[in-house]
């Protein structure tokens, strides 16, 4: 699928990092709120569900910083892609929509399971997952967006080494820049990012973010 032209308007959402700054800041919030519910044996749609849950109340509570005011949440957003119409298109996980401009910007964020035993990071990086992003079926017109990797076993180091591992090993990855460590945020330690190419002359930048789901309910 040939990446889309790049609207002057929307890099300039992206080429302030305020943007970005401030669709992590809400992932952060929601994820620190929904960690209470958040154990290793919850399927990804159900975590995501809850941390957006959570993101939602952040949103509407007065105490929030006023700027977030402009920001809405989407969950398992149906896009129009690959022909796909109606129940048939594809959802992204969890997508922060601007309205500061316009056209509203948006920051996608597509999550994994990462567990030993069911969920390897061939999942994280397949077809259903990141190369989505580097095919531009995901964020075709956006020059970045976000993985997240729910870790339901070990820790981030392993993960990390996973994929770097794969990014070694797939050339359908397209790489253009290998993964160098990062922090938007402190409150979110265990980010990554890279750069991959797509066509016409265009490369998109993830973030991969790494979230501690292996907690035991009590």
């Amino acid at each position: 699928m040939v990446a889309e032209k790049l609207d002057p308007l929307i890099l300039g959402s992206y080429n302030d990092s305020g943007f970005r700054i401030n669709a992590h800041q809400l992932l952060a919030w929601g994820y620190e709120d929904a960690l209470p519910q958040i154990h290793d044996n919850l399927k990804e749609e159900e975590i995501t569900g809850i941390i957006v849950e959570a993101i939602r109340e952040r949103l509407d509570n007065p105490r929030t910083p006023k700027k977030f005011r402009r920001y809405d949440i989407h969950e398992e957003k149906p896009v129009a892609v690959e022909g796909r119409t109606g129940k048939k298109r594809r959802r992204l996980d969890l997508v922060i929509v601007s309205g500061h401009n316009c056209p509203r910007p948006q920051y996608i964020f597509e999550a994994k399971r990462l567990r030993k035993n069911g969920y390897p990071i061939s999942k994280y990086v397949g077809k259903e997952g990141l190369q989505c992003f580097i095919k531009g079926v995901y964020a075709s017109q956006y020059p970045e967006a976000a993985m997240i990797g729910y870790l339901q076993s070990d820790d981030a180091i392993y993960w990390e080494t996973e994929l770097h591992r794969s990014f070694k090993d797939s050339p359908d990855l397209c790489i253009k820049q290998l993964l160098q460590k990062a922090q938007v945020l402190s409150s979110i330690t265990d980010v990554w990012t890279s750069e991959h190419e797509r066509k016409e002359n265009s490369s998109i930048i993830i973030y991969h973010i790494f979230l501690d789901c292996f907690a035991a309910p009590e």
